[in-house]
Order: C-alpha cells, then sequence, then structure tokens
C-alpha cells in the first residue's frame, strides 16, 4: 500500500477538519498510547508555568491556537485579556463556537484535569465561563508572512502562548528559526514565552489526511528561541509512550520551554 501524502501549511484550509482533529487528539487527557500521556505532559507543564507565579501581564496572546484551548486553561489566571491568533478559517469558526458556548465537542476533563492540579475548590464551568470571559478577539495570522497578523494591528504581548503549532509550519531549520524571531518579536521587553511542541518526527495524522510535523532535536529547538532573543528560563521534555506505534505520529517526544524576553 502507497504511503499517505504528507499535507502541508496551506493543505490546512481544505484538508484539516477540527472536529476528526478534537475527536482523535482531545477526548481524555489521561494517559493512554496514543495521545493521552503527550496532552498529559502538556496540561501539566503550563500548570507548572503559571504556577510559578512569575508569568503575569494585561495581555496574552495563543498563537496558532487550531481548534482547541487547552493551552489557555492555567494562562486565563494570570492575564487580563486573551488574544486567540490560528491560521485555519475552519479552526476560527470552532473556536468562534467555543467562545459563544455553541460548540458540541467538550473540553471538560481537560479544564478538569488543570483544576485537580490547581487543587482549586472551582467548577469546570466557572472556569470555563472565566475563560470566555477574557478572549477578546480570534484572529487570522500566518507566521510565514513578514506581519503575521496583517491586516490586524496588535500591542506587544506580555506572555505569549503556542502549543503544537511552530512545527506544523516550518520545512527547515532556517525557516524556523525564522518564524521564532518573528514571534518573539511581539513579546514585550520583561514578557514570557511559554511553548508546548514535538520533538522529531516527520508527520502526525487526523483522520485519513497525514500532516508534516517538522522534527528538531532539543539542543535545534533551544538554540532557535536563544538566536530569537529569548532567554530560556526552564525546558521540560518527555517521551513519547510506545514509539514504534507509527500510525498516528512518528514524533520521538514532546517538549514545554518557557523562556524570557530581556529587558532593554
Amino acid at each position: 500500500m502507497a504511503e499517505k501524502p504528507v499535507l502541508f501549511s496551506d493543505d490546512y484550509k481544505i484538508a484539516f477538519d477540527p472536529e476528526t482533529y478534537l475527536s482523535t487528539y482531545y477526548n481524555d487527557p489521561s494517559p493512554n498510547p496514543v495521545d493521552g500521556d503527550m496532552m498529559t505532559f502538556g496540561l501539566t507543564q503550563f500548570h507548572e508555568a503559571f504556577a510559578s507565579g512569575n508569568i503575569k501581564g494585561r495581555q496574552l496572546l495563543d498563537f496558532g491556537t487550531g481548534p482547541t484551548i487547552h493551552s489557555i486553561i492555567s494562562s486565563s489566571q494570570h492575564c487580563e485579556s486573551i488574544l486567540l491568533a490560528e491560521f485555519s478559517l475552519k479552526n476560527r469558526d470552532t473556536l468562534k463556537q467555543w467562545h459563544n458556548g455553541e460548540l458540541k465537542h467538550s473540553f471538560a476533563k481537560f479544564i478538569d484535569c488543570v483544576l485537580k492540579l490547581e487543587r482549586k475548590e472551582d467548577s469546570v464551568s466557572n472556569r470555563e465561563a472565566s475563560m470566555r470571559e477574557k478572549v477578546s478577539g480570534i484572529i487570522p495570522c500566518d507566521i510565514r508572512n513578514e506581519n503575521p497578523f496583517a491586516p490586524c494591528f496588535i500591542p506587544a504581548a506580555d506572555i505569549i502562548t503556542s502549543s503544537l503549532c511552530m512545527e506544523s509550519v516550518a520545512l527547515s531549520i532556517p525557516e524556523y528559526e525564522s518564524y521564532a524571531a518573528r514571534l518573539a518579536s511581539v513579546l514585550r521587553p520583561g514578557g514570557h514565552l511559554v511553548l508546548f511542541g514535538c520533538v522529531g518526527g516527520t508527520f502526525y495524522t487526523v483522520g485519513s489526511s497525514r500532516f508534516s510535523s517538522f522534527g528538531m532535536t532539543s539542543s535545534e529547538l533551544q538554540a532557535a528561541w536563544t538566536k530569537a532573543g529569548l532567554e530560556i528560563v526552564t525546558w521540560k521534555e518527555g517521551r513519547r509512550p510506545n514509539p514504534e506505534q507509527k500510525e498516528i505520529t512518528d514524533i520521538d517526544g514532546f517538549f514545554t520551554l518557557v523562556a524570557k524576553k530581556p529587558k532593554a
């Protein structure tokens, strides 16, 4: 049987199905051989980054949000306003459905997971309402462009979060470095980046479609953000469970990075 062709950035406009993506990767954050361990790692590390109390500010930018809100569950409690920036129109429509309370897919288990990590006596519905209230906009973006947010104007962000995005766009190390510098330029001096991504690999699947995931080593990834002018505060890495099962993805592992932009 011939191998499925790998799809790239512009293919997201047609081939990427948000509903299938959510049902595949965002049903339950409990560890399992396919995706749960990775998502539990991401949720835990986002929680730990913000629980430190060192990352806070007025404006948070979540870059490459996709059709999911897992990256703002923890961060929403440490900012006043959230801007969601996403390339795909279908994903932006999905985010708008969530924002309006109309999305059929539920993130309740993910929110509950974070609340348990925080040990807070809060309800899932209250946290989700708080998150929705802080979202000030859902805007298009394309990191391949010199101005990734054109025609929108966005102010410098106090915090940038991004999850499983950069490796879906870059096709080489120089490209990744260029995109990292572009994103870092939106961060105000003294601000923080909290990034969740993949180590190694070449693809991940959504339904019958196989999308590019540009794999870099840990040292290459850290070097890219250092070159972008950020100081790495923490780097956490996890290995993918059951790496021999490569039907869904062939990534080696995953990471979170917390970095700070030096003050001038």
